[in-house]
């Protein structure tokens, strides 16, 4: 009895076209689909290239990129965030440094932190910046 009830809504499933691999709506991607689309957008942004940050509180800072970070997941929900740039100079922290010796003091440690690379925009020369498209 409840095999033929399974058997039917397969059926039915397969006859009405939907899938199991396909996504729900047509606008959802899967994780691995996003990222690669938003890699693929923000492909002009490499390690080396000039960028302007076009947000957050160094909004119209020029500097160089230290590194690219393109497949970044945060570790409890393994959900991906991705790509993230490092700046010279652009969003500092400061990293308090406990001692680990007897008779070491600790100290604080000014680093940049990453920004989202969609947050910044590659420069060809300070005044022209480079498309997102492009």
């Amino acid at each position: 009895m409840i095999a033929t009830r399974v058997l039917l809504l397969v059926l039915l499933a397969l006859v009405s076209g939907a899938s199991a691999f396909a996504p729900a709506r047509a606008g959802m991607y899967t994780a691995g689909a996003r990222s690669s689309a938003v890699s693929m957008k923000f492909s002009s942004v490499k390690t080396g290239v000039t960028v302007k940050v076009i947000a957050g509180d160094d909004k119209g800072k020029v500097g160089k990129v230290l590194s690219v970070d393109r497949s970044d997941t945060k570790k409890k929900t393994k959900t991906n965030f991705g790509p993230f740039v490092v700046v010279e100079g652009m969003n500092m922290i400061t990293k308090h440094i406990k001692p680990r010796a007897r008779g070491e003091t600790g100290k604080r440690i000014q680093k940049e932190a990453r920004i989202h690379i969609s947050n910044v925009v590659a420069v060809v020369s300070d005044a022209a910046p480079i498309a997102a498209s492009e």
